[in-house]
């Protein structure tokens, strides 16, 4: 079993270790989140594959984070699992011939925000629900498998993420379920018959996922956990705070909800459960480590070089491909070393090959390699901050580096002057260090005062919000029950979008996107958005509120859902599809286009665009061309 210790502290921050079977985690830490599971094999996954090559022959990665249910982004079926879960995920890559083994510890989350948004894999059979060919359920014991099947050093509990703006009686209700799998998973980790069915040597270390969208939630959540997990203490390491990532530019809320955490934790234990927060890493990282934060996780590293994006070493900015000036003088990170700029500009900035290796002066290599070099540096930019971090500590320096880094920086130093409210004995540190700019201005007010001021101004901001429930099925909302819908009889063609999850959909950027370019014809078409739970929705009916506050992304797992909206399709086009000269969709989602056209098929007649999108994902959707593909179908149709 994993341990987590503390070895030294700062007067804020600490220093700790955490013990695994495959070596210790110096904290404060950031892991990598990797998808390692890319594809059928080890050596699939494109940028991924790439990117996994420089994190595990890094000196600076102490630890890798996989996210259980990504393999649903790569299309493999319930066999191509099946093989990924033989054996640990470790000796997959031990074995390969062509791809390097990793040996760092490995921390697996439970998928909870793939597992929300899926009708395919639920309660089990025995528990109510239905069979599914992947044999994976919502439920601890089954998703505690599948970490151990990985091969997980550390594991997060099956939590139910809360969405922003949802209702509070679901809130509430969410965060009881998320701690009953908690002690669920600890009961069977301390069950000997279990262990002896499962065959397993060590346990993982367990880490309670924890939700919350303010300081009063998440206190009231650990102190609910630990109230019922006495008699569990011996397999549980820490909590690992999530639903975080949407509060990354809201500073002041993120620290009110660690300080949350961490006040709801005795002082006599503190020292023995680690804190680690999903889904945050760079600006925020060395203040929150003065909170008391042990583990972060991020893929922004590989994200920002998806966008051809450097993270600044000095200003910590997004720096484009095509802005980089003086690369000599650059940076100096080992990254940065073996990257020759000038093939990298000529791959990602001029050539037009595709899905091709590109000659340059050094090489011939594909774009994913130097995507990943991207990555390798970002990486490897965090991972320098950590060592800062820890070094601060050790020489009682934290707030000191903290302040340094929060000049000029304003979401930081928003997150500081928060702190200030919790720890008022941080101004006159703050003042004695000479950072006078940095001290919050003087208050009379009580924490808890200000903190249920500020709390006020939030909920009276809520209620010009919408609020969203995760409870809607598909019967809640059907265009085909609506005896009083008719389609506009002046509209000549009918235009099927995908929905969006910012309602109502029309306001959205994906459907603005589309419509803006429109702006003629908007007299001549009408719309309908296909929604992933309900089917077709028309502009009229957007915002009724079962459309308005459902929360629900459709995905090719899911056959039955995609089914049922294909089937709701093809009677809605059965009913008024003759009423239209044209019928067009727009998509670039799998999913969806899936449904589109099994309808289309049974119909006999619809168009759907782009005809041949470069992928099926998200980034399609706005590509200019794709768009211009449709805006040239209208021309001709109403010419």
């Amino acid at each position: 079993m994993s341990a987590f210790r503390t070895l030294e502290k700062d007067e804020y921050g600490r220093r700790g270790v955490i013990d695994t079977p495959a070596g210790q985690i110096q904290t404060p830490a950031l892991l990598p989140v990797a998808n390692i599971i890319g594809g059928t094999t080890p050596k699939s996954g494109g940028i991924w594959r790439y990117a996994r090559r420089y994190l595990f022959e890094s000196d600076s990665v102490q630890g890798i984070m996989f996210q259980t249910m990504t393999f649903l982004d790569y299309n493999l079926t319930p066999d191509n699992l099946a093989d990924w879960r033989e054996k640990p995920l470790k000796q997959h890559f031990e074995e390969s011939d062509v791809e390097p083994g990793f040996d760092q510890p490995l921390f697996v989350d439970s998928g909870g925000f793939k597992l929300m948004n899926s009708t395919t894999f639920g309660q089990p059979p025995e528990e109510g629900g239905s069979e599914n060919d992947w044999g994976i359920y919502t439920n601890p014991e089954s998703i505690l498998e599948l970490q151990l099947d990985y091969g997980a050093d550390i594991i997060a509990t099956l939590d139910f993420p809360i969405p922003q703006n949802l209702n509070q009686d679901e809130a509430t209700e969410r965060m009881k379920k998320s701690i009953d799998n908690a002690v669920e998973c600890l009961q069977m980790l301390n069950d000997p018959e279990k262990l002896d069915e499962w065959d397993l040597e060590e346990t993982p270390s367990v880490y309670v996922a924890i939700h919350g969208h303010s300081y009063e939630d998440v206190h009231w959540y650990v102190s609910r956990f630990l109230d019922r997990a006495d008699e569990l203490d011996e397999a549980f390491e820490g909590f690992a705070l999530g639903s975080l990532v949407p509060l990354s530019n809201s500073p002041d809320v993120l620290v009110d909800i660690v300080q949350g955490a961490k006040d709801a934790i005795p002082e006599d234990r503190y020292d023995d459960i680690a804190l680690h927060v999903f889904g945050i890493s760079g600006r925020l990282c060395p203040l929150l480590a003065l909170l008391g934060v042990d583990t972060f996780d991020s893929a922004n590293y590989l994200k920002a070089a998806r966008n051809k994006s450097f993270i600044h070493p000095k200003t910590w900015k997004r720096t484009k491909l095509d802005q980089i000036e003086d690369w000599d003088n650059w940076c100096s990170c080992q990254a940065c070393q073996d990257i020759y700029i000038d093939d990298m500009r000529h791959a990602l900035l001029e050539s037009d090959v595709k899905y091709k290796p590109i000659e340059g002066e050094h090489g011939t290599h594909f774009k994913s390699e130097y995507y990943a070099q991207i990555a390798h540096h970002n990486f490897e930019l965090y991972s320098r901050q950590m060592q800062d971090v820890r070094d601060a500590i050790d020489n009682d320096g934290l707030l000191e580096l903290v302040a340094d880094f929060a000049q000029g920086k304003n979401i930081v130093e928003k997150g500081l002057n928060r702190a200030q409210l919790h720890n008022p004995e941080l101004r006159e540190q703050l003042a004695d260090l000479g950072y006078e700019a940095l001290v919050a201005g003087p208050d009379t007010e009580t924490f808890q005062t200000k903190l249920s001021s500020f709390y006020d101004d939030i909920d009276d901001e809520q209620e010009e919000k919408r609020t969203i429930s995760l409870k809607h099925g598909p019967n809640d909302f059907d265009i085909l029950q609506y005896d009083s819908y008719q389609p506009p009889s002046d509209a000549s063609v009918l235009l099927i979008l995908p929905c969006s999850q910012e309602k109502p959909y029309s306001d959205s950027r994906t459907h603005q996107a589309v419509i803006s370019r429109l702006t003629e014809y908007e007299e001549s078409y009408h719309k309908i958005s296909l929604s992933g739970l309900y089917g077709p929705v028309p502009e009229a009916q957007e915002t009724v509120e079962p459309v308005m506050s459902y929360e629900y992304v459709l995905t090719t797992a899911d056959e039955d859902q995609v089914d049922l909206v294909a089937n709701r399709l093809a009677k809605y086009l059965d009913q008024y599809g003759e009423q239209f000269d044209h019928i067009l969709a727009y998509t670039t989602s799998k999913a969806y286009r899936k449904a589109i056209e099994e309808a289309f098929t049974r119909y006999g007649r619809g168009e759907i665009y782009p005809s041949e999108p470069r992928a099926l994902q998200l980034t399609e959707h706005f590509r200019g061309e794709n768009i211009d593909e449709l805006v040239d179908r209208f021309d001709t149709s109403m010419s």
